[in-house]
């Protein structure tokens, strides 16, 4: 059984953004009560009430994003428990910083037949791929796909970087996108990298054959995403 472990010095991304997007609700809202109470006792109660309504209204943002932001954790999550069912020999590494504060990898699984940078979604609606462009209760979204691969292609520019002074050959990092949320409806069309439920995960990965690796340049990822 595989156990997972974190990258010594790395900070959670995705506790900090839950942290980030709870403080800024509740600063919202902490606004908008003084707000009322100050306008209420000094012009009306009605003005007050409005204007303390406009600024709590401010928090609408931030709440969906804490809400987004946490289904994303259970997700997170949920692979994690899966990959644990990983043989020995793999490693899982998870919620790792990239480089110059370029976001976050969810989890980097290594193992004797490859290196897999996993992207973990929670969606619970309807979604869509064509290839690289990808729809979410038929609202198109930054392409998933494209987001994977920068991150598998950041992990690779790092470890190129980390062993350049070495004879060491640095396999192809492989891009995996994993659906978690039971309730999500998938409809895919010629997706550009493998796309799994968490319960496929370790069957996959386990199975994976790196000689029959799909690659993918550079040049893909600078179309919208």
């Amino acid at each position: 059984m595989l156990w997972p472990c974190f990258c010594c010095g790395t900070v959670e991304f995705t506790e900090q953004r839950i942290e980030q997007h709870r403080w800024s609700v509740f600063r919202y809202i902490a606004v908008g009560m003084i707000v009322f109470a100050v306008v209420s006792l000094t012009v009306s109660p009605i003005l007050g009430l409005m204007a303390g309504v406009v600024v709590a209204v401010g928090a609408k943002a931030n709440f969906k994003q804490w809400g987004n932001w946490s289904a994303g954790k259970e997700g997170e999550v949920a692979v994690t428990e899966a990959l644990r069912f990983l043989p020995n020999e793999y490693v899982l590494l998870n919620d790792l910083m990239l480089p110059n504060g370029r976001g976050n990898v969810d989890h980097l699984v290594i193992g004797p037949n490859g290196i897999f940078v996993i992207e973990t979604k929670n969606y619970s609606g309807y979604v869509k791929c064509w290839g690289d462009q990808w729809y979410v209760n038929r609202r198109e979204i930054g392409s998933l796909s494209k987001q994977a691969k920068r991150n598998a292609m950041a992990i690779r520019n790092t470890l190129d970087m980390v062993f350049k002074d070495h004879s060491t050959r640095i396999p192809f990092v492989n891009a995996l996108l994993v659906f978690t949320n039971r309730n999500g409806r998938l409809n895919l069309k010629r997706p550009t990298i493998p796309v799994l439920r968490s319960s496929d995960l370790v069957r996959f990965i386990a199975g994976y054959n790196a000689t029959k690796a799909n690659s993918f340049a550079s040049s893909e990822l600078t179309r919208r995403s």
